[in-house]
């Protein structure tokens, strides 16, 4: 976080000299900044529309063609999220050095690079022309609102202007998620440094479902190419991905849960379906909620990434859908020669082949210049190692990496956003879905004549057999090419199955199919098999049982752990005063573990948990690759199987063994507990180590926190369970960084009545009422309705703006 403090120190000193901060200034500057929510007010739409805000200032729009619902939408998300959207734009462009300075300017190459907007200008050129009106209408309308001049106070802050909006604005936006939700290619990275250091049979014994299937086949990894990566290139890259996905990183509790259930078992008699995505619990939320409708078309309700038209996840008055991340292995790694002669030469089959070459020019705050540099993009995709060597440093790469993803080939997902709102029935909605390609995501569904179903979706890489996708191979030869990708018919997909339910959560959804490869990190089974034992402990389900079960907290990992851990601990007999009451905690807590903030057990056990984890890896590699270990999807899996597994290959060739790593863990979490929480074991209740702060990037820097921060508040749950609060495990330890932005319910019984709560508000502006005002509903597990008829929004408008044609 030291970069924001260096951009951000000239600006501080304005807003304080303005009386920013606690002062009349303060109030003056932000109110002016806030959008016209009543009213009417003269813009390019064809016939009037009505922009009504319930009391949680969600917008619901109502208008009278497709242009103008989507050019509604544009300017109500500009009002209330304008500055999310230009960071968003900047992210995707490679632009943020022009408003940070220097220090961002790898981060801008890097993302240049990967080619988000590149692959947004290219879609442009092939997305349908009706969605491409759609777009335009969208991307007038957040236009027409910034021609008004209320800009959020944050371009204030920064003394900039805000540049029109443009169609791969919009496009570029769900490129970038999609690089969010992917990170096969840490996992390479980390993977290849271990390979070097302990052996690729060791190396890859850290994949547990890869090593379940060699040891079944009983198949040796000898062999399996482990072309070398240099030590710097590796941290440079690492480094560079760690800080573009920010605290979101797989390895550190991405994912989500989705659960839908058939009327058999529902009170009501039709489908339930409960969604929760997780992301970064930040300010404002990643997700906006807002409602679309148009007579005979559109009738839909739920939320959109800011930037973007239509409604990612949400119903209508027939179905309903819900995503979770599929983690699906869509990207590799490949290690070319490139011609000394010619550095825009690679080899391939023995011969020299052509690079394609973009010049790249940032501009940089505080610089006349620009900085230029060059983006080469070989067959196998753009060198990414060059990100490291051309940013000044000691570090020379002498064997290029070119890096390959399912998202550089077309992908529509605007155009499937745009579908899925209007769909009446399953094949409907399946048609959308066919453009959604990246990310790859397990899709529930639901719908008001009963049916229920789960399809996973994308461009999934077929590899040769061999060829597992789990280090870095030869770019220099055509052994390592992709064959195919995995056909629609072929990706997993159920519907109305036998036991009456389907739940997801990052987990192998389809129990027992290998018909094709999809991923080897999955995630561990804990929140999966938490929701399929809530869903069987009861009849009927209700909407409430629902809302209850997306805010358990329930630790199934430590009930694997209990009858694992304790007769370990229970025979030492040097425990001190402390430690020994630090284990009677822990066994008491065991018997019904919950991770609720006012109780000193989950703080033991994770404790426990993280520094045995640590104990046990890090002594076979370094800090620094422990610390990429984390960033991973593999760690908590490798954890917990080498555990479960009678003779860990990861201890072969040293003097380890699971009693040892334990007891030197549970001491190493009592001198951890002790620094953070003090000597008195009654002080450390989960909530007074586990808290959740909703941080904006103004946020960072004092006094500014105070403005723009929500939190901190004690909160429970943790990686592992349902209600999920993801901490990292490399910064401000504890702190929750991952959860579920957006909760949703509904009955397709009564889809108007459907739930939501999302963390922070609707709106992304500081001055607005709405700014965080559903914080204590999410952070109790409390939920509104969804206002969805004509009457009930009317009835329940605060606000009412008219949007009229000109």
């Amino acid at each position: 976080m030291k970069k924001w403090k260096k951009w951000v120190l000239i600006p501080v000193s304005v807003l304080v000299g303005l009386g920013l901060v606690g002062s009349g200034g303060s109030y003056w500057m932000v109110q002016r900044s806030l959008a016209v929510t009543s009213g009417e007010i003269d813009t390019g739409v064809q016939k009037p529309v009505t922009l009504h805000r319930d009391d949680r200032g969600i917008p619901h729009i109502l208008a009278e063609n497709e242009h103008d619902l989507f050019y509604a939408q544009g300017y109500a998300q500009a009002q209330d999220r304008m500055w999310q959207m230009e960071l968003a734009r900047r992210t995707v462009r490679g632009g943020l050095a022009e408003l940070y300075g220097e220090d961002f300017i790898q981060q801008d190459l890097f993302h240049r690079t990967i080619g988000f907007q590149r692959n947004a200008e290219a879609a442009l050129e092939k997305i349908p022309a009706t969605t491409k009106e759609a777009l335009q209408a969208y991307t007038d309308g957040v236009n027409a609102y910034l021609k008004e001049g209320k800009l959020p106070v944050e371009y204030s802050v920064l003394r900039i202007e805000a540049e029109p909006w443009t169609l791969t604005d919009s496009l570029g936006i769900s490129k970038y998620m999609a690089w969010v939700l992917g990170g096969n290619v840490t996992t390479e990275l980390f993977l290849n440094a271990v390979a070097q250091k302990v052996g690729v049979d060791k190396a890859l014994s850290l994949v547990e479902d890869y090593q379940k299937e060699k040891d079944s086949k009983q198949q040796s990894t000898a062999q399996v190419p482990a072309a070398q990566v240099s030590q710097d290139v590796r941290s440079g890259l690492l480094a560079v991905m760690d800080e573009s996905r920010k605290h979101g990183i797989p390895g550190e509790g991405l994912g989500s849960n989705s659960w839908v259930v058939s009327g058999s078992r529902s009170q009501s008699g039709k489908p339930l379906l409960a969604d929760d995505m997780h992301l970064t619990l930040q300010a404002p939320s990643y997700f906006y909620q807002n409602h679309l409708e148009i007579p005979n078309g559109y009738n839909v309700t739920g939320v959109s990434f800011p930037g973007a038209p239509g409604i990612i996840v949400g119903h209508n008055d027939r179905i309903s859908w819900g995503f979770t991340n599929l983690g699906s292995d869509v990207q590799d790694l490949y290690i070319m020669r490139r011609n000394p002669d010619n550095p825009h030469q690679f080899e391939y089959n023995g011969k020299w082949e052509d690079a394609r070459v973009i010049e790249e020019e940032i501009k940089v705050k505080g610089q006349d210049e620009p900085f230029r540099a060059e983006t080469v993009i070989t067959r196998h995709g753009p060198i990414i190692s060059d990100v490291v060597e051309r940013m000044g440093s000691s570090v020379k790469v002498s064997e290029p990496l070119a890096f390959k993803w399912t998202a550089d080939q077309f992908t529509d997902e605007i155009t499937a956003m745009l579908m899925f709102g209007k769909a009446k029935n399953w094949d409907e909605f399946e048609k959308g879905l066919r453009h959604f390609m990246a990310p790859a995501q397990n899709v529930i569904y639901a719908d008001v004549e009963g049916n229920i179903a789960y399809r996973a979706n994308g461009y999934i890489p077929v590899r040769k057999p061999g060829h597992h996708g789990l280090l870095p191979v030869p770019g220099w030869t055509s052994e390592y090419e992709w064959q195919s990708y995995i056909p629609w018919e072929e990706l997993p997909f159920t519907m109305n199955p036998a036991e009456g339910y389907i739940a997801t959560a990052n987990d192998k959804v389809i129990a027992g199919y290998d018909r094709h490869h999809i991923t080897y990190e999955y995630d561990v089974p804990y929140r999966a098999q938490r929701i399929k034992e809530m869903i069987t402990e009861k009849d009927k389900l209700t909407l409430d049982d629902m809302g209850r079960m997306q805010s358990d907290w329930k630790n199934l990992q430590a009930i694997q752990f209990r009858d694992i851990w304790l007769p370990i601990l229970e025979r030492e007999t040097s425990w001190n005063e402390v430690e020994r009451q630090m284990l009677n905690e822990l066994k008491e807590w065991m018997k019904d573990p919950v991770d609720s903030p006012d109780l000193v057990g989950p703080s033991i056990y994770h404790a426990v948990y993280n520094q045995t984890m640590e104990r046990l890896f890090s002594s076979q590699l370094s800090e620094q690759l422990y610390l990429d270990f984390i960033s991973t999807g593999l760690v908590t899996n490798a954890m917990d199987s080498t555990y479960a597994d009678p003779n860990p290959l990861w201890f072969q060739g040293t003097e380890d063994t699971k009693e040892k790593v334990l007891m030197e863990g549970f001491r190493n979490a009592h001198a951890l507990l002790k620094k953070h929480l003090g000597d008195d074991p009654k002080k450390w209740q989960w909530g007074n180590w586990h808290t959740v702060t909703f941080a904006h990037p103004l946020g960072s820097v004092k006094p500014l926190h105070l403005l723009f921060n929500d939190g901190p508040y004690a909160y429970g749950g943790s990686h592992v369970t349902v209600g999920a609060a993801s901490y990292s495990k490399k910064r401000s330890p504890y702190r929750a960084i991952v959860g579920a932005p957006w909760r949703f319910l509904i009955d397709m019984a009564e889809p108007a009545k459907a739930r939501d709560v999302l963390q922070m508000g609707a709106s992304g502006q500081i001055g607005s009422p709405h700014y965080k005002d559903q914080t204590p509903l999410w952070l109790k597990g409390e939920y509104r309705q969804m206002h969805y008829t004509r009457a009930d929004i009317e009835a329940n408008s605060e606000n009412v703006l008219t949007l009229t044609p000109r």
